[in-house]
């Protein structure tokens, strides 16, 4: 026999309690309730257990309910209401009245902000998170964030944790409930707390994460710093790193392997075999890089700042699927009944139409997005200087690097320059182009292999 103290602390759920009357049976074990005069095992008494299951199971969806909607009012008013606290912010009392308030926790926002000014100048990941790492700074999940939820001893910050708090709309003071911003009765996230980010750097920050995670910008992290610039004077290819001997870095073009690869296809042009020069890595790049500074070093580095145009259709649709469950609402589920309801149906729908027209003529006259250019405060040795291999690429990229390399005239363990041709600016820019069309997708093929 199995004694419990009442039928809603056996199961709160009429299919879990038929299941279990039904293996009780079937195992020959009896059901006994210490406070209800039940008779379990007769078809009557196990009728009226069914019965009361059921408002078993309708009180317990009736408390979910009111805690839920106890919930959601806190919320609304800005209350805190438990769980883990983003970072950037902090509990306080609420200056207001009872309970507790989020607040801006100036260190955290003042780390936040750090990190974005850091992404947008196309810092890496890994860079931004081995600084933090170096310096100690406490990751979102250490237990010297006073707040709940189960937490780690390690400071460690990782990528994972790094996207994950940039991507956080929270960070705008967005009210965010299972994972999705509450909504207001006119379809715009509800936002009650201050926010850290303002909104046009949050949308540049999203658009800068967004192309970090395009396929052609994973390879980033270890990359070698003339990858797509260094290209073969033979066959016009680019030229990959390998290990020499010694261990000793070289570049060298694979013009050879796809040669081989389209005669293996029956594709080879001819003409176009190339024996597949190579050249000394570490002293090439010293090269570039002199070349590169003594053009650019001086210059300013500009940034290119993405002016986010003024796009109203997302609050449209929101507004629209608004009124669409407000109609459910009142004509399908029947709820706004009576005259009190007619009356708060129809103050609803009023509003939701007024903000619908108004978002309509926002979008009509909408501001147009574009970009401009805004100085970063370095030069372009300063930012080198600071920068890991894929930000000084990027920076030779930006320049129009364009390095070729003819083949070798004479032996000799010295870099013979004359072999190499740097070009930077418009010229650089043409003759990259240039190749990338001249060898199409094969490019990138080669890409993902080197």
């Amino acid at each position: 026999m199995i004694v419990f103290f009442k039928i809603d602390r056996l199961a709160r759920s009429t299919v879990d309690f038929a299941e279990i009357m039904r293996l009780a049976e079937h195992q020959g074990v009896a059901l006994a309730s210490a406070t209800e005069p039940l008779d379990l095992t007769s078809s009557m008494g196990r009728a009226m257990a069914k019965v009361i299951a059921v408002f078993a199971e309708l009180e317990s969806d009736t408390i979910g309910m009111r805690v839920s909607s106890a919930h959601e009012h806190l919320r609304r008013e800005g209350r805190y209401t438990g769980g883990r606290v983003p970072y950037g912010y902090m509990v306080v009392p609420n200056p207001n009245g009872a309970g507790k308030v989020l607040a801006v926790n100036e260190d955290e926002a003042k780390t936040i902000r750090r990190i974005v000014k850091q992404v947008l100048a196309k810092d890496s990941l890994m860079q931004i998170i081995n600084d933090l790492n170096k310096e100690g700074v406490p990751s979102p999940g250490h237990t010297s964030r006073q707040t709940t939820g189960k937490r780690s001893d390690s400071k460690q910050w990782y990528t994972t944790t790094l996207r994950s708090l940039l991507g956080n709309p929270q960070l705008l003071g967005q009210v965010i409930e299972d994972g999705k911003p509450i909504l207001r009765t006119d379809g715009l996230p509800l936002v009650n707390r201050p926010p850290i980010l303002d909104t046009d750097t949050w949308q540049t920050l999203q658009d800068e994460l967004a192309r970090r995670a395009n396929p052609g910008e994973k390879r980033r992290e270890g990359t070698s710093l003339l990858r797509g610039i260094m290209h073969c004077g033979v066959c016009g290819e680019r030229m990959y790193t390998f290990s020499g001997r010694n261990g000793q870095l070289r570049y060298r073009c694979i013009g050879p392997l796809k040669y081989r690869q389209r005669a293996a296809k029956g594709e080879e042009k001819p003409g176009e075999k190339c024996y597949g020069p190579t050249v000394a890595g570490v002293t090439t790049e010293e090269h570039v890089t002199e070349q590169f500074l003594a053009k650019y070093g001086h210059l300013p580095v500009m940034r290119i700042v993405q002016e986010v145009g003024e796009d109203f259709r997302p609050q449209i649709r929101q507004a629209e699927e608004a009124l669409a469950d407000l109609q459910k609402d009142r004509y399908d589920r029947g709820l706004f009944k009576g005259d009190d309801g007619a009356i708060r149906y129809a103050e609803q729908y009023a509003k939701l139409e007024d903000r619908l027209a108004s978002l309509k003529e926002k979008q009509r006259t909408a501001k147009p997005g574009g970009v401009k250019e805004e100085p970063t405060g370095e030069t372009h040795a300063e930012q080198w200087k600071r920068s890991d291999v894929a930000g000084k690429r990027d920076l030779l990229l930006n320049a129009g690097g364009y390095v070729e390399v003819a083949p070798a005239r004479r032996g000799g363990k010295k870099l013979d320059t004359s072999r190499l041709s740097v070009y930077f600016g418009e010229e650089g820019h043409m003759r990259r182009a240039a190749a990338a069309k001249e060898s199409g997708q094969e490019t990138e093929a080669a890409d993902s292999q080197g």
